[in-house]
Formats: structure tokens, sequence, C-alpha cells
């Protein structure tokens, strides 16, 4: 797990404890608020029998359970917020959630990948020596990865294979460094039935 002592000031503010996804590549969750939309996430890794075995109110419900592909994440704001600042949160069953997004409409083009617009200010990191997937939709930017994996419920992972668009293309990347990468907003993101997803879009810096 990230020790709150070595986040670093080139990401965000290290006194805004719930701004920070500490954990690692490991597994989150993320509710969401029915009559608001707003995407909530766990602020510490969760495994699928407790993701299962979450109590939720009424006015939420369960939205999605996966691994991190970012060595450390930090969000600027609660999307909607009117400058930088704490995240909201909310305790439920125990655990401290954080309002991090809104997503917006879905993509109608696509039949094997799931691509909409989302409201976030997310900036995450890669570890040196790593080596990344970098997804190529096509159209001059690139995506990097936000999820590896998904798990139902009972922690079976997908029986999907991972399809690209006939004009997508995918690359692995070795880091020669630590990558900071700060996602614009609003961030285009896509979720394959595979359960990888990727965020962007950005410029590749080599």
């Amino acid at each position: 797990m990230t020790d709150i002592n070595t986040l670093t000031t080139e990401m965000g503010n290290p006194d805004w404890i719930h701004n920070w996804t500490k954990g690692g590549l490991d597994f989150f969750c993320e509710i969401k608020k029915i009559k608001s939309g707003y995407v909530w996430l766990s602020q510490s890794p969760i495994s699928a029998k407790e993701f299962a075995a979450l109590n939720m109110p009424d006015e939420f419900r369960k939205l999605a359970f996966g691994r991190s592909a970012h060595d450390e994440a930090y969000f600027r704001r609660s999307p909607d917020a009117e400058k930088d600042s704490p995240l909201e949160t909310i305790d439920i069953d125990g655990r401290t959630f954080a309002r991090v997004a809104r997503p917006g409409k879905l993509d109608p083009n696509y039949k094997d990948v799931v691509v909409l617009e989302v409201n976030k200010y997310h900036i995450v990191k890669f570890l040196k020596g790593r080596i990344i997937e970098i997804l190529d939709p096509g159209n001059g930017r690139y995506m990097v990865p936000n999820t590896t994996e998904a798990l139902g419920f009972a922690g079976n992972k997908s029986i999907f294979e991972r399809k690209l668009p006939d004009d997508w293309k995918i690359k692995e990347v070795t880091l020669k460094e630590d990558w900071v990468v700060e996602i614009p907003c609003p961030a285009s993101v896509c979720f394959f039935k595979s359960g990888h997803g990727f965020h962007g879009p950005i410029d590749l810096p080599f």
C-alpha cells in the first residue's frame, strides 16, 4: 500500500488525504449515486468478496470492481467543484468513498468497447521500469491504462477477449523513468469486455 509520506507534491497536495488513491496496483470499487449520477471511488483496496457483501444505502448502487493500472493516483477536485480542493467523501459500511467522476453520454459508434466522456480531474503515476500498454485510437492522440482486469462478485475473471476496433492499436512501452500523467477534463474513457480500461486523450512525451 502506498505510504502517505511518500506521496509527491508533483502530483498533488499531500495534506488532502482522500484525494489520493492509496494501494497501487490493487483492486478498488466504484459506486454510483442513482439520482445525481456521480461516481464514488473506494479510497482503499477491497476484495471481490468484500465488494459483494457491501451494504449499500438506497440512494447508491454498485457500479464497478477492478484492478488499478496506476502505481499512484490523485484527484485534484470532485467533479463540478469550482477549484482544486479536498474531495467530497462519504462512509459506507465502514469504508470511505470519494466523489471522483461524473460520466457523460456513451459513444454509440462502438460495439466491443464502451467509450464515454467523463468529468474528472485525475493525475496518475506509472513507476520506472514498468511495461505499460498505450492505446492508439487512430486520431493522433493516445490513452493510458486505467484498469487491467475486472472481476465478478465471486472473483471470476472476465471470459471475454479484448477486441479492438479496426483502426485502433495497442503498443507496449517500457518506462525509463517515473511517468506522471494528467488526464484532461473532460476525459475520454473506454472499457473493454475483457476488463481492460484506458483514459486520455494525451500526447506522448516519448
